[in-house]
């Protein structure tokens, strides 16, 4: 085939298709020896569209390309929030020139889509001719007659986050750039104190499509005994005051997404003090929130509840303010725990994550931290008193930390590799069981059923998992940190 040169064309050069289309420029300018040109669509003719390999991001109804795309039955976009297609192939104006097309339903699906095409086609199925071993292998992948491809999807997950210690992020925009590269469209940031450069956090958060949830205590530390050594109204109200202050005063100009929060339940006890737990925190989170959003209606509240410490009293956490997401932690075994090794006592881990589930009826609003990952180095954690600024350290200070955590990978890969499918199939029963119209508050889906109806499987240890989760509507929320 006669080497073609490449063009690029977008329907403007702003928000996420900017992003899109640094995606795809950066692909292939590393495989071509020119400068290539980007040009808006409605600036090209059609004979020009011909004569010359095409690429093109954007949405069908502003780009005539991928117009005629669809036309010819060469990309369908799933319509859905963040779906896309992809398309490799001929030129549909001249066979004798190629095209990649990348349609979103959205903005941000075209973005999602120029990140899949990065990941899935350029970093292997565009070098199918070559020998993996030889030097040549990574090269010329765009100067020859590429594979055929074709590829579409909508996210079943709609919120895909990540939660972190602030402090530990090196680099936040290499952070966010590689959360966008992961399809991750959310974080939550835990401080003790906020970032003095957190309205430059969030901007950038932003410009990739992630939204930033702030995290702070409302009566947590790392000894939860001690701080509620007392549970008396007064220490409750002094607490209800600080909480409201401090999101007034740090953290409702910022410019962010929500905010998340942890109480005193992080301990392996049902009561402290003789006082029940689930009780106390209950009515806790209904004052605090309650008030919050009688202020701030449309404020995001994220209530990171460790399960430890009221799992025997789900009957009170069943009048948590529904407004509030419960975002459950420390449920059991992986991947609940940091550890991805630790699936013993999985099957009781299971039943309770599909209890919870349904805790406040069929529209819980549900969010889980799974886990498997290194932990903070609490050797030498301390808190600090004083905003610091998030994410600014030199590349020879994060590759020191990198040759370090090298070493735990090994262990902690081997782990994943051989209980992966546990976690995979956590989130299949997750997403079947928030989804599916049948659940009712009265007449739950349990787990059990579910798995005996084929619905899905979880395995122990690792065969193939099952589950019919797209073609049911929504109507539970959910959320995966």
């Amino acid at each position: 085939m006669e080497q073609k040169r490449w063009i690029i064309l977008v329907e403007n050069y702003e928000g996420f298709l900017k992003k899109a289309t640094d995606l795809l420029v950066s692909a292939l300018a590393s495989q071509v020896k020119y400068v290539v040109p980007v040009k808006k669509v409605d600036d090209v003719s059609d004979a020009e569209l011909a004569q010359n390999n095409v690429m093109t991001v954007g949405r069908v109804e502003n780009n005539r390309l991928l117009a005629l795309c669809e036309s010819k039955g060469l990309l369908s976009v799933p319509k859905e929030s963040e779906g896309y297609a992809i398309y490799v192939g001929e030129n549909p104006l001249n066979a004798d020139t190629q095209a990649v097309a990348v349609a979103g339903y959205d903005e941000k699906g075209a973005m999602y889509g120029a990140v899949d095409f990065c990941n899935k086609y350029c970093g292997t199925l565009a070098h199918q001719r070559g020998y993996l071993f030889a030097e040549n292998f990574f090269a010329d992948g765009f100067n020859v007659q590429m594979p055929a491809w074709s590829y579409a999807v909508a996210p079943a997950i709609k919120t895909r986050a990540i939660w972190t210690w602030g402090h530990v992020i090196y680099d936040y925009k290499r952070f966010f750039e590689n959360m966008l590269k992961l399809r991750l469209n959310e974080i939550v940031i835990w401080n003790d104190c906020v970032p003095f450069n957190a309205k430059d956090v969030v901007a950038y958060a932003h410009s990739l499509g992630i939204k930033v949830v702030w995290g702070f205590a409302w009566g947590w530390d790392a000894k939860c005994s001690e701080i509620t050594a007392t549970f008396d109204e007064q220490y409750f109200r002094a607490l209800k005051e600080q909480v409201l202050n401090t999101y007034a005063n740090e953290y409702a100009g910022l410019g962010g997404d929500g905010i998340y929060f942890q109480s005193f339940t992080e301990i392996k006890t049902d009561t402290l003090n003789g006082v029940c737990v689930a009780d106390v925190v209950t009515d806790l989170v209904n004052e605090i929130a309650g008030e919050l959003l009688a202020r701030y209606p449309s404020l995001h509240i994220q209530f990171g509840l460790h399960a430890t410490s009221v799992k025997t009293h789900l009957d009170v956490l069943k009048k948590v303010d529904n407004r509030v997401c419960i975002v459950w932690e420390d449920c059991g075994a992986f991947p609940y725990s940091y550890g991805a090794n630790d699936v013993e006592g999985f099957d009781e881990t299971a039943k309770l994550v599909e209890e919870l589930l349904t805790l406040r009826g069929e529209k819980e609003y549900f969010g889980s931290v799974l886990k498997g990952m290194p932990t903070l180095d609490w050797q030498s954690f301390e808190h600090f008193s004083a905003p610091y600024v998030l994410g600014e350290r030199t590349d020879g200070y994060m590759r020191e930390r990198l040759l370090k955590k090298n070493k735990t990978w090994k262990f902690i890969q081997s782990a994943w590799l051989k209980n992966a499918e546990i976690r995979r199939g956590t989130k299949r029963m997750i997403l079947y069981l928030t989804v599916s119209t049948t659940i009712t508050p009265s007449a739950p889906v349990h787990g059990a059923t579910a798995r005996a109806s084929g619905l899905y499987t979880i395995p122990m240890p690792v065969p193939t998992i099952t589950a019919r989760i797209a073609s049911v509507p929504s109507v539970g929320r959910s959320c995966f940190t």
